[in-house]
Protein backbone atom coordinates (compact mmCIF):
# COMPACT_ATOMS: atom_id res chain seq x y z
CA UNK A 1 0.00 0.00 0.00
CA UNK A 2 2.96 2.33 0.54
CA UNK A 3 4.23 2.09 -3.04
CA UNK A 4 1.27 3.96 -4.65
CA UNK A 5 1.41 6.66 -1.99
CA UNK A 6 5.15 7.20 -2.50
CA UNK A 7 4.65 7.32 -6.27
CA UNK A 8 1.97 10.02 -5.86
CA UNK A 9 4.18 12.06 -3.52
CA UNK A 10 7.12 11.83 -5.93
CA UNK A 11 4.88 12.96 -8.80
CA UNK A 12 3.69 15.93 -6.78
CA UNK A 13 7.36 16.89 -6.41
CA UNK A 14 7.84 16.73 -10.18
CA UNK A 15 5.51 15.21 -12.75
CA UNK A 16 6.65 11.79 -13.94
CA UNK A 17 9.06 10.97 -11.12
CA UNK A 18 6.45 8.74 -9.49
CA UNK A 19 6.16 6.80 -12.73
CA UNK A 20 9.94 6.38 -12.79
CA UNK A 21 9.70 5.02 -9.25
CA UNK A 22 7.14 2.48 -10.48
CA UNK A 23 9.34 1.49 -13.41
CA UNK A 24 7.05 3.00 -16.06
CA UNK A 25 9.71 4.79 -18.08
CA UNK A 26 7.70 5.51 -21.26
CA UNK A 27 4.76 6.80 -19.24
CA UNK A 28 7.14 8.99 -17.22
CA UNK A 29 8.47 10.61 -20.40
CA UNK A 30 4.90 11.60 -21.33
CA UNK A 31 4.72 13.59 -18.10
CA UNK A 32 8.30 14.88 -17.76
CA UNK A 33 8.58 16.46 -21.22
CA UNK A 34 5.39 18.59 -20.94
CA UNK A 35 6.33 19.51 -17.35
CA UNK A 36 9.72 20.79 -18.47
CA UNK A 37 8.12 22.66 -21.37
CA UNK A 38 5.52 24.31 -19.10
CA UNK A 39 8.21 25.12 -16.55
CA UNK A 40 10.19 26.97 -19.23
CA UNK A 41 7.06 28.80 -20.40
CA UNK A 42 6.24 29.87 -16.85
CA UNK A 43 9.31 32.13 -16.86
CA UNK A 44 7.71 34.19 -19.62
CA UNK A 45 4.03 33.56 -19.02
CA UNK A 46 3.11 33.29 -15.30
CA UNK A 47 -0.24 31.61 -16.04
CA UNK A 48 1.66 28.48 -17.07
CA UNK A 49 2.50 27.87 -13.41
CA UNK A 50 -1.14 26.92 -12.88
CA UNK A 51 -1.07 24.61 -15.91
CA UNK A 52 2.08 22.96 -14.57
CA UNK A 53 0.50 22.47 -11.14
CA UNK A 54 -2.50 20.82 -12.77
CA UNK A 55 -0.15 18.51 -14.69
CA UNK A 56 1.64 17.60 -11.44
CA UNK A 57 -1.68 16.75 -9.76
CA UNK A 58 -2.82 14.71 -12.76
CA UNK A 59 0.51 12.90 -12.76
CA UNK A 60 0.21 12.15 -9.04
CA UNK A 61 -3.29 10.73 -9.42
CA UNK A 62 -2.18 8.65 -12.40
CA UNK A 63 0.89 7.34 -10.55
CA UNK A 64 -1.23 6.44 -7.53
CA UNK A 65 -3.77 4.72 -9.73
CA UNK A 66 -1.07 2.83 -11.61
CA UNK A 67 0.67 1.79 -8.42
CA UNK A 68 -2.59 0.64 -6.86
CA UNK A 69 -4.07 -1.41 -9.72
CA UNK A 70 -1.44 -1.50 -12.51
CA UNK A 71 -3.63 0.70 -14.69
CA UNK A 72 -3.47 4.49 -14.90
CA UNK A 73 -6.23 6.92 -15.78
CA UNK A 74 -5.31 7.33 -19.40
Amino acid sequence: MIKPILAAIFSLGFAGVGHLFLGQFIRAIFFIIPALFLWQLSHYWPQMVLANMMLFIFSAVDAFSFGKRDMGIF
